[in-house]
């Protein structure tokens, strides 16, 4: 060994140890900080998700009992201001609806909870006002054709139209529903 310089075999001297023991707390640091914010993440997917179903028990809760099951022989009232209140709780709900997919869309919530969402999404399509809160409404949402186009392709598809009550006629036809469009573009 030459007097003045250090082996590089043989033990590891103080500045070895210190660069390996750096690197270690460097890797150890960014796996808490990794898991750390996947249990955010998962804290913030459940508090959406809460939030959410919340608001949907809100809004669904002064929906009448009646028009809460799907098949049941619920018709909207020729009263105006009953006719009002029920597609307020329509708007209400098909506001939910709308920021739901549009946060699916930029990928704020997993796959799973879109899933259970939309599978909600069609059962309250069946409630009797349903569609007819969607004809009077439809046009509040002519900002969003995605949104427009998945209530009218996913959701109200092989749903049947409202029952004939009384002295009524048939369900709503395609055409019908093409002038209920101009109706609210006139607007």
């Amino acid at each position: 060994a030459v007097p003045g310089h250090e082996s590089t075999e043989g033990p590891m001297n103080a500045t070895q140890l210190i660069a390996y023991c750096s690197i270690a707390a460097v890797a150890v640091s960014v796996a808490a900080i990794y898991i750390t914010l996947r249990g955010v993440l998962n804290q913030l997917r459940v508090t959406v998700f809460i939030t959410y179903t919340e608001r949907f028990a809100k809004v669904m809760s002064t929906l009448p009992f009646e028009a809460r099951r799907p098949g049941s022989d619920y018709h909207l009232t020729a009263d105006p201001a009953e006719r009002v209140r029920i597609f307020g709780i329509f708007r209400d709900y098909l506001n939910l609806c709308s920021e739901e997919m549009w946060l699916r869309q930029q990928h704020r919530i997993d796959r799973a909870t879109w899933q259970i969402w939309e599978r909600g999404m069609r059962q309250v399509a069946q409630f009797p006002p349903f569609r007819a809160a969607w004809q009077e409404l439809a046009c509040e949402y002519d900002y969003y054709r995605e949104f427009q186009d998945f209530v009218n392709k996913r959701l109200l598809t092989d749903i049947p139209g409202p029952r004939k009550a009384a002295g009524e006629e048939g369900g709503q036809t395609r055409s019908e529903e093409r002038r209920v469009g101009k109706e609210c573009r006139s607007r």
